[in-house]
């Protein structure tokens, strides 16, 4: 497309963008959008010359012209005018009969829809913010184009890198098909050998138990995941889960989640004890090392067990895989003590999904991927290693735009 501007035409914009830059920058708009438009139909007119050059076509000729409102990512609205045949068998690929604006600009709308924009909020102010105005039912319909490069990204290969470390909980989400329920979400958070973090799987099951478990290991394997790297499996205390994950990765440790125990532990403590109770389970958790901590857990033991023995007992149960990070670089404890990764996926998945109220199962792939990809982003500037900041490909992640990050690994 070629856009010419006459001298004088230059001058007199250059004279009003002194006076009045929104109104001169108006007049640059419309005259784009005047060329664009143009060339649109151009581009149409050779479009139905070809088809009606096509076999089949004899009986066939033009028929005038239709006007068309067109949205374009960037422009807004063009007025077009859109050839006819007579036996009304030609489709304008350039201005599809069926659709009001491009592809971009729906992809735009469910890219702001899943950052937590309801689609009430984007219906109204689509017009200001993407030159085009779209109904609430229209930003529900947007996700639906990018499912297909959602279930991809979800589904991708896993053999790439070495997964050292990996976080693993369960969380549930409201998802509609016939009716609207509960249903679980299985998550896997790795850590790579440079300490970068990656969400490697979000799973739709039936529930959170130890077969399900098992089906998500075997998928991340048939997706070229290797178990020789992985050293270690943060969890919580799901029954079966540790035999799961030892049998998946069986040159790997298994590691008890303290937020998770706590939240197990703590309740039996009688409320007049639990301040007091909550120092000596720091002093265990937070130890200078493994003796300190095995030697503080005695210490809590026997002061607490004649009126906390619920407690104490619940916790020594699982003292030794509470303990396990000690086993790993000292650097490393503070990552490793609890599934913090997951419950940050978690959070952020339900704070973007109260904006889209209850979703198919669908609209929460894609929510997950976005989640995830955006998530990635944000953890290319924090390993839990210092070498995995001087890895060039992670700087590149670390540098770009966060919204051309997900939009080119999920929006294309």
């Amino acid at each position: 497309m070629k856009f010419v501007v006459k001298v004088r035409d230059v001058v007199t914009l250059a004279t009003l963008f002194r006076q009045s830059p929104a109104t001169a920058m108006q007049q640059v708009t419309d005259q784009m959008r005047d060329a664009l438009a143009a060339t649109l139909e151009g581009v149409m007119d050779a479009e139905i010359d070809l088809f009606l050059g096509e076999d089949g076509q004899a009986d066939n000729k033009r028929n005038g012209y239709v006007s068309r409102s067109y949205g374009i990512k960037g422009i807004g609205r063009v007025r077009v005018r859109v050839p006819r045949d007579r036996k009304g068998r030609f489709e304008s690929n350039v201005v599809p009969v069926r659709r009001r604006y491009d592809e971009a600009t729906e992809r735009d709308l469910a890219l702001l829809h899943l950052a937590g924009i309801s689609t009430r909020m984007l219906s109204r102010i689509s017009g200001a913010v993407l030159g085009v105005a779209v109904s609430a039912q229209e930003v529900s319909e947007s996700i639906e184009r990018i499912v297909p490069a959602a279930k991809r990204f979800l589904e991708r290969p896993l053999g790439d890198r070495n997964w050292i470390y990996l976080y693993v909980d369960g969380t549930n989400f409201k998802v509609r098909r016939s009716t609207v329920d509960r249903e679980p979400t299985l998550v896997v958070v790795g850590v790579d050998d440079h300490g970068r973090k990656s969400v490697l799987a979000m799973v739709q099951g039936a529930k959170d138990s130890r077969t399900a478990w098992d089906a998500v290991f075997a998928q991340m394997a048939e997706r070229g995941m290797r178990s020789e790297p992985v050293q270690l499996g943060i969890m919580d205390g799901l029954p079966g889960l540790a035999s799961a994950f030892l049998e998946a990765f069986p040159r790997s440790k298994v590691a008890r989640c303290w937020i998770h125990k706590a939240r197990n532990v703590l309740p039996l403590v009688p409320k007049r004890y639990q301040k007091a109770f909550k120092i000596d389970w720091d002093a265990v958790a937070y130890a200078q090392d493994e003796a300190h901590a095995r030697s503080a857990f005695l210490a809590l033991k026997s002061r607490w067990e004649s009126n906390c023995d619920d407690a104490v007992d619940r916790l020594e149960r699982d003292i030794d895989v509470l303990l396990t990070h000690y086993q790993f670089p000292k650097e490393h404890w503070a990552a490793l003590r609890t599934t913090n990764p997951i419950e940050r996926v978690n959070k952020e998945v339900k704070r973007r999904a109260r904006s889209m109220e209850t979703m198919t199962a669908d609209g929460l792939k894609a929510l997950l991927a976005f989640t995830a990809l955006r998530l990635e982003y944000g953890w290319a500037s924090s390993s839990i290693t210092a070498e995995g900041f001087g890895l060039e490909g992670y700087k590149q992640l670390r540098d770009a735009n966060e919204m051309d990050v997900v939009s080119a690994q999920l929006l294309h």
